[in-house]
């Protein structure tokens, strides 16, 4: 059976598909599939959960959707707390996306956090304790806060 017939329309349709996935159509499809079932009832399924909020706060963050990312961290942080294995992760890149979008006093204040609980000890993807005082010590400086 010959299915080269079928190539260019495969190829159409998975493009067309990673290009609904950056709507927001798709993201809130990716959202309620993520938030759908109640925290704490199954660990396995929050720990799927969890992963898949901070991927889907990735995918945001990559696309510069600053306060969808935001949201979404927000959410991944109300429902799974300092127990997911991606909080800290999620809290630097609060951080950044607060001063993307302008609430450069949120970003201080997530830095400062980070550097209180010492978070680079406990994610190695956060930045380190220097790196985080650098940038804190610059949103201090530049737009004189507190």
């Amino acid at each position: 059976m010959d299915l080269s017939g079928l190539k260019w329309p495969l190829i159409i349709a998975v493009v067309v598909g990673i290009g609904w996935l950056a709507t927001s159509g798709g993201v809130n499809w990716m959202y309620g599939k993520f938030t759908a079932a109640s925290p704490g009832v199954d660990e396995q399924q929050d720990y799927k959960d969890e992963a898949g909020l901070t991927k889907l706060a990735g995918y945001t963050y990559h696309l510069w959707k600053w306060d969808a990312t935001i949201d979404i961290i927000n959410t991944s942080l109300d429902r799974y707390g300092e127990w997911g294995p991606n909080y800290w992760y999620n809290l630097e890149r609060l951080a950044t996306c607060y001063e993307r979008t302008g609430d450069y006093q949120s970003s201080y204040n997530v830095l400062r956090e980070l550097m209180a609980a010492n978070a680079h000890e406990m994610d190695s993807r956060v930045g380190n304790f220097d790196n985080l005082n650098m940038r804190a010590a610059k949103l201090r400086e530049m737009y004189e806060l507190p």
